[in-house]
């Protein structure tokens, strides 16, 4: 449905650039402008004209193929794996307690960094403000059928922000509810604010935590992110194991930590987020390829149109050339004519295609993949270089002869 209704208000906003375009050429053209630009100008507006289906069919398709591929770069940039040496790229997970120190201690041997270390606990959610989370109201079911992965710490992380109540680096009263800070996606389907009680099984004990504050979480940089995180002290004794992140240069570095955690510690297992994103993103390529052909073939079959349109309007240009030849025009001043029309006409469907796939993709950046807009420079130039030179060498093509042919034929059919 948003997809039709983005179509039809692109759709009506070419209709109207057209109309506003022949509105102000016919308003903008003046007898001091050289004769050939002022004739090719003025062929925007007379009777007969071609703006509107022009910029309908040749803008509308440079739109529509042109937000497929900057779509597509936007995928690409979301799937990157940043270089810095903040991110990781590599999760060791199920390591003891009493093993983190071994392990993150084999991690630097190997001249690896130790990014983070997180203890995490398993818990479900019984109750929401004292009423059972079956029978929440609003409270979607997969809340209650959930095992959530906790975590406690006194800091908030790198990808962390925090944007309501207060952060508590230890328990403020041991005889009181728990403190807790939400994701603010999970408050909200939870249903809670600051201050709003909430009732936990961790593995058979039953907790009372309350809301003390609400975190904005950026899940993209993947460090170790939870829905809950808890002050250090009361989920310490919980039975749980840690997740200690690193990051590796290749793939051989990858090798050699994994045959030292098989010798030391068998138990522990590695999770390479650089493997697993690059065949996301290699499957995200070749499905941008596709669609990008299927934008091709929207383009393609624009053309015809455009045929159709230009051959639609060869008769004007025929008595138009008769006229302006009868008047002592050469051949080569209607080919400039013509030039300079179809120049325009290219331009402005290129301006309008481009700049509607600029807006159409700075709107799913920002509220869809939640980044900023950046498109590519040079797709942009590539495709407006390429619908002028489509307009013009097009528009040359099918009105072959018209420069040349026999006033007299012309003259004898009016």
């Amino acid at each position: 449905m948003l997809l039709v209704g983005g179509l039809g208000a692109a759709f009506a906003l070419v209709i109207g650039v057209a109309r506003a375009l022949m509105a102000f050429t016919r308003r903008i053209v003046r007898p001091s402008w050289p004769y050939l630009l002022r004739q090719g100008i003025s062929n925007l507006h007379r009777p007969g004209n071609q703006t509107l289906l022009f910029l309908l069919s040749l803008g509308l398709g440079t739109f529509l193929l042109l937000t497929i591929l900057l779509t597509g770069d936007l995928l690409q940039q979301r799937l990157r794996i940043s270089e810095t040496q903040e991110n990781p790229n590599l999760y060791l997970i199920d390591v003891q307690p009493d093993q983190v120190e071994g392990v993150t201690s084999l991690v630097k041997n190997q001249g690896l960094p130790v990014l983070e270390t997180a203890p995490m606990v398993t818990m479900r959610v019984l109750a929401l403000k004292g009423v059972p989370v079956t029978q929440a109201e609003g409270v979607p079911r997969w809340i209650a059928n959930r095992e959530f992965r906790s975590t406690h710490r006194a800091n908030l992380n790198s990808s962390e922000t925090l944007i309501a109540g207060e952060w508590h680096e230890s328990l403020p009263n041991p005889e009181g509810p728990i403190p807790v800070s939400l994701e603010e996606k999970i408050a909200g389907d939870m249903r809670l604010q600051l201050g709003d009680t909430l009732t936990l099984d961790v593995q058979g004990i039953t907790l009372e935590a309350r809301v003390t504050s609400i975190r904005k979480v950026d899940w993209s940089r993947f460090n170790l992110n939870f829905f809950m995180v808890f002050p250090p002290g009361p989920l310490d004794g919980a039975p749980g194991f840690h997740v200690v992140t690193t990051r590796t240069p290749d793939a051989a570095a990858v090798g050699r930590l994994q045959q030292g955690l098989m010798r030391e510690f068998p138990n522990v297992s590695s999770i390479d987020l650089s493997q697993i994103l690059e065949t996301v993103r290699s499957l995200f390529s070749k499905i941008s390829w596709v669609i990008t052909i299927m934008g091709g073939f929207t383009l393609i079959a624009a053309l015809p149109i455009v045929v159709g349109t230009l051959l639609n309007g060869r008769d004007v240009r025929l008595r138009e050339s008769v006229l302006l030849r009868t008047l002592g025009a050469s051949a080569r001043q209607v080919r400039t004519i013509l030039v300079i029309e179809y120049a325009t006409l290219g331009c402005l469907s290129a301006l309008t295609g481009t700049l509607l796939a600029v807006g159409a993709t700075s709107i799913l950046a920002v509220y869809v993949f939640k980044t900023s807009p950046s498109p590519d420079v040079v797709t942009l130039l590539g495709a407006f270089f390429t619908t002028t030179a489509i307009s013009v060498l097009g528009g040359l093509a099918l009105s072959r002869g018209v420069s040349n042919h026999p006033p007299l034929d012309i003259l004898r059919r009016i």
